[in-house]
């Protein structure tokens, strides 16, 4: 995992670092897609030859054309979708990268839902518009340009006329559909909103229904949100997807071949097919026209979501490491605004090994801010914060976490057992003896084969603390470690905390409101707004 983190680019990123390896493999996919067109295009135009002279020669020539091209066809796809494989791959690990380079500040905006659009849905997004660009370049641009100079060398100027269907498919995806989906586009995606909550809300009733037997307000939302979500959709295909599917039968090879023959029924046959292949050669990209532009329309708008992704400014990383198991937490002058406004302003604090400090404060005082900061996951606007006296900004993420931990308030657990819960994080092999050791310091008495997630909120908390006990790292920081705790399971933890930071000559660093934590408080740091005292 650290190899691959290495070989990731550091700092801002971009689109084009995930793409820039991948564009030989495009570029020659484009090209072989490209000469593949050309070569279909070349086949036809054997067989119409063999209209008026039928010759060996030009069935040979025609069938070579025809699996060329259809070779040509497959090698394009292969290269395009192995440049885009690496492009999406990239693409992955850069985001996963950058996320876990956010300040807590800023991951707080990104919920879960738009997380899994960047990594996902735009991902795939531009899949189709890296994948089949090369492909749709051929077949909108490339294609339809040969056709029409060899439909003119055949047919004469008379012959543009069998464009007529292509240039109407054009304009209809080009024009009218556009107009259409943007007046019946935004009422389809508020139909497809109502019917997935009203699912949600149905299957969250099933069990909320066996506590308080409310299943029925869901069931009868959910009743009405599938009705109206019928009704909306048969009024949608009536005005959207009839009419698309109206023109495009219109615009089919019998219109074209009508033309082709009102054009051409005087001259000779070779003309008369001419017309029609080269006409049809047109007219068939025409009517895959809208779905090509889907393809792009929805890459640009993934690219620009990356890229504002990727603006989104990350935590500094240096190269220094700090070594030893007694180290001291330094803060001087420090200054910490979220979205320009100031948060924390002209704080100075030292934390020493072996000592326990609780900070406590009004809400809003900026309290989980500055351990987030304590702990290298916020952005500091002024001033600086040391370990060992080297700044934080200028260890590296391996260093940084080795050397400090941070307990957030809201505990969440893997969906996994409590053993491996526990030794998440932990670079040591921790016998189960060490293991149930940790939990009975806190109080939680539950098999490490027990499923964490089935835990209760303040036995999550529990087993958070325990994984901290068990922790290598000489600094532990602690937000609100007891407040899901009952007294006595409190007071348990803050003996077990302080004996930890005694012992092991730990540096310990709690946010706490409960007041009977205090006494076991070597330092308590009292924040009020901005203004901060030391006791």
């Amino acid at each position: 995992m650290t190899e691959v983190l290495q070989q990731m680019p550091s700092g801002r990123v971009s689109l084009w670092a995930a793409l820039r390896p991948s564009m030989p493999g495009l570029a020659v996919g484009t090209l072989t897609s490209g000469l593949a067109g050309l070569a279909k295009l070349g086949a036809l135009w054997f067989l119409v030859q063999l209209i008026d002279r039928p010759a060996t020669e030009s069935i040979v020539y025609a069938g070579l054309l025809l699996f060329s091209g259809a070779c040509l066809s497959s090698i394009s796809s292969w290269l395009c979708h192995q440049g885009e494989a690496g492009v999406a791959s990239r693409l992955r690990r850069f985001v996963a990268r950058h996320l876990a380079r956010l300040p807590a500040s800023t991951l707080s905006r990104w919920d879960d839902r738009k997380i899994r659009g960047v990594l996902s849905d735009d991902v795939v997004a531009l899949h189709h518009l890296v994948a089949h660009l090369p492909g749709e370049i051929t077949t909108f641009a490339l294609v339809p340009l040969v056709s029409v100079v060899l439909l003119l060398s055949s047919a004469g100027p008379a012959g543009l006329i069998v464009l007529i269907p292509g240039v109407l498919a054009s304009l209809y995806y080009l024009w009218l559909m556009p107009k259409v989906s943007a007046r019946f586009g935004e009422e389809r995606v508020r139909l497809m909103s109502e019917i997935v909550t009203a699912v949600d809300e149905y299957v969250r009733g099933i069990r909320v229904n066996r506590l308080y037997g409310a299943e029925s307000g869901a069931l009868a939302s959910y009743r009405q949100a599938s009705i109206g979500f019928t009704q909306g959709i048969v009024v949608w295909v009536k005005k959207v997807a009839t009419a698309a599917a109206v023109a495009a039968a219109l615009m089919q090879a019998v219109t074209t071949f009508t033309l082709a023959y009102l054009v051409t029924q005087e001259q000779e046959a070779s003309v008369t097919a001419a017309a029609m292949l080269f006409g049809l050669a047109i007219v068939t990209p025409a009517l895959k026209l809208g779905h090509g532009l889907d393809y792009v329309r929805d890459g640009i708008k993934a690219i620009q979501r990356l890229e504002d992704f990727f603006t989104e400014p990350v935590l500094p990383e240096g190269q220094r490491q700090v070594n030893g198991k007694s180290l001291a937490l330094e803060v001087e002058d420090l200054r910490i605004a979220v979205s320009g406004a100031p948060v924390i302003e002209g704080a100075n604090y030292h934390f020493a090994p072996g000592t326990l400090s609780i900070i406590s404060g009004a809400s809003g005082s900026g309290k989980t801010t500055l351990l987030r900061a304590m702990a290298g996951l916020e952005v500091i606007t002024d001033g600086s914060i040391r370990i060992a006296g080297i700044g934080m900004s200028d260890l590296n993420d391996e260093s940084r976490q080795a050397t400090i931990r941070l307990l957030p308030q809201n505990c969440s657990v893997l969906e996994a057992s409590v053993r491996e819960n526990l030794r998440l994080g932990t670079s040591v092999s921790l016998t189960d003896e060490s293991l149930l050791q940790a939990l009975a310091q806190v109080g939680l008495d539950v098999s490490l084969e027990d499923c964490a997630t089935l835990l209760s909120g303040g036995e999550k908390q529990k087993l958070g603390l325990a994984r901290q006990l068990i922790s290598e790292a000489p600094i532990l920081l602690f937000d609100e470690p007891t407040s899901a705790l009952d007294d006595e399971s409190a007071l348990r933890v803050m003996e077990a905390l302080s004996m930890l930071a005694l012992e092991g000559n730990r540096t310990l660093v709690l946010v706490s409101h409960d007041a009977d934590a205090l006494v076991f408080a070597d330092q308590h740091i009292r924040l009020s707004s901005m203004i901060k005292e030391s006791e």
